[in-house]
C-alpha cells in the first residue's frame, strides 16, 4: 500500500562542509569530486559535522517529535546528508524509513521523496510527516469532528475482547475512548492525528493516556508509582483534550513546506519493492542484526494499529545477522535497477561487529556491495560516537558509534 501525493518553498540548509573519507583502497581526505553530480566547492569548507552535534530538540521541526521511535536517525544528520549529497528536485528513496526522519528532511530541502517501511508504526509516522496539516485550524476542526464520532462509538467498545496486557495500561473508560479514536482515525486514513494519538499513548506524565509507564518502550511503572500513593495517575483521562494539545505541539514549529513536491510512502518488503522511477540517492539506516526489536518495543502502539502479533513482525523488521546480509544482497541488486548513473547509496550503520565476516558491520556491508553483488564502489565513510543522551535506554551500550557509509553505483 502506498500513500502518494504529487501535490516552504524548501527551508535552505547551511553550506555543505568537509567529510572524513575512506576510499576503496586507502584513506583520503576529500571525496572524488568527479563522481558527484553537484558543485563540489561546498565540500571544501571545514567542520562538516558541526551541524549535527549537540541536541536538536529545540531546533528541529516539531513534526520530528510527533511520536517516539527507538533507534531513529538524528534529524541533523539526515538533513546534512540530504544537503551534502543531493540537490533540489532530485529524488531520494529511504527503503527503511523508520519514523520518517530522512523523508521529512528531504521534503523540507526541496527533494522528491519515496519512503518505505514494513512496520505499520513506521509507515504511519512517515505518512504523518509527509502529509501533515498545513493549517492548525483545520487540524483542530477534524479533532472536533472525529470527537463526535468517538462519543458515539466508545460506549459500544467491549473491553472483554481486548487482551489483558493491553487493558493493564489504561483506565477502562480511557481505553474505550482510545480504541474508538484509533478505529476512526485508521478508517479515515488520518495518519497525522493517528500519529499524535500514538505519541501520547503511554508515559507517566499528565498529558499522556496510560497508567504510569515508560515512554518509548511500554512497561508499567507501578512500582515507582504505586496506586495507593499516586491515585491521581490511575484516574480516567480525557483523550480528546490531550489529543488536541498534542496536535498543537506537533504543529508549533513546522518549516515552509512545498505541497507540490512529490511524496510517496509504501509499506512493503524493501527487498522486493521497486520504486516507480529512477532515483538519485538512497539515504537510509537499515535494521541491523537484532540491535533493536522494533516490534517488541512498539507492541502497544502496533496493537492499536491492528497488528497484534508483534513477534511475527520482528522476524522481518529486526533480522538476525544472516537475514540481514541476505536482505543487503537482495536490496543492492534491486537498487541497481533504480539508481541513476553514479547514483549514491548512503547507509547509516551502527558499530556492530560482524561475526560472519570477521570485521565491523560497515566494512562487511561494503564488501557485500562491492565484491558479492558488484557494481558499487565506496565513495566515503564517516564515524562518530553516539552520546548517551541520545539513547532511548540510557546506559544501554548497544552501538557506541554510527558510521555513514556512502556507496556509488558504478557506471556501465
Amino acid at each position: 500500500m502506498a500513500v502518494t501525493e504529487h501535490p516552504s518553498t524548501s527551508m535552505s540548509m547551511p553550506p555543505a562542509k568537509k567529510l572524513i573519507l575512506d576510499g576503496d583502497n586507502s584513506v583520503v581526505s576529500y571525496v572524488d569530486k568527479t563522481l558527484l553530480r553537484f558543485p563540489a566547492d561546498d565540500l571544501e569548507n571545514e567542520n562538516t559535522v558541526t551541524r549535527w552535534t549537540g541536541s536538536v530538540l529545540g531546533r528541529e521541526s516539531s513534526l520530528h517529535q510527533i511520536a517516539p521511535y527507538i533507534g531513529k536517525m538524528k534529524s541533523s544528520i539526515a538533513g546534512t546528508l540530504v544537503s551534502e549529497f543531493t540537490r533540489k528536485s532530485q529524488t531520494i528513496y529511504d527503503p527503511f524509513c523508520g519514523s520518517g526522519t530522512v523523508a521529512l528532511e528531504a521534503w523540507t530541502a526541496g527533494r522528491n521523496v519515496i519512503a518505505n517501511d514494513l512496520s505499520p508504526y513506521a509507515a504511519t509516522l512517515t505518512r504523518a510527516k509527509l502529509f501533515p496539516y498545513l493549517s492548525l485550524d483545520r487540524a483542530i476542526g477534524d479533532v472536533n469532528t472525529f470527537g463526535e464520532q468517538v462519543r458515539c462509538l466508545a460506549p459500544k467498545i467491549d473491553l472483554r475482547k481486548i487482551p489483558s496486557w493491553v487493558r493493564s495500561f489504561f483506565h477502562p473508560e480511557t481505553l474505550r475512548e482510545v480504541v474508538a479514536w484509533a478505529q476512526i482515525l485508521r478508517s479515515k486514513r488520518s495518519y497525522f492525528l493517528l500519529s499524535c494519538l500514538l505519541g501520547i499513548l503511554h508515559h507517566q506524565r499528565p498529558g499522556f493516556l496510560s497508567y504510569p509507564s515508560s515512554h518509548t518502550v511500554p512497561y508499567l511503572r507501578d512500582k515507582n508509582f504505586p496506586p495507593h500513593l499516586h491515585p491521581e495517575l490511575y484516574e480516567y483521562r480525557n483523550v480528546q483534550e490531550r489529543l488536541e494539545k498534542k496536535v498543537r505541539r506537533a504543529l508549533r514549529r513546522v518549516p515552509n513546506l512545498d505541497p507540490d513536491i512529490k511524496r510517496e510512502c509504501y509499506m512493503r518488503d524493501a527487498s522486493t519493492l521497486l520504486p516507480p522511477e529512477k532515483i538519485e540517492a538512497i539515504i537510509t539506516s537499515p535494521p541491523y542484526m537484532r540491535q533493536l526489536d522494533y516490534g517488541r518495543d512498539n507492541r502497544l502502539r502496533l496493537w492499536f494499529l491492528g497488528t497484534p502479533n508483534w513477534r511475527s513482525l520482528d522476524e522481518h523488521v529486526s533480522p538476525s545477522e544472516k537475514q540481514f546480509y541476505d536482505l543487503c544482497r537482495s536490496c543492492f541488486r534491486l537498487w541497481q535497477n533504480v539508481l541513476t548513473r553514479d547514483g549514491l547509496c548512503i547507509l547509516v550503520l551502527g558499530d556492530t561487529y560482524s561475526y560472519l565476516y570477521g570485521m565491523p558491520l560497515y566494512d562487511a556491508v561494503a564488501q557485500v556491495a562491492k565484491a558479492e553483488v558488484g557494481g558499487y564502489s565506496v565513495l566515503c565513510k564517516y564515524t562518530e560516537p553516539i552520546p548517551n543522551a541520545r539513547r532511548v535506554r540510557r546506559g544501554y551500550r548497544g552501538s557506541l558509534n554510527e558510521t555513514v557509509l556512502v556507496l556509488c553505483k558504478k557506471a556501465g
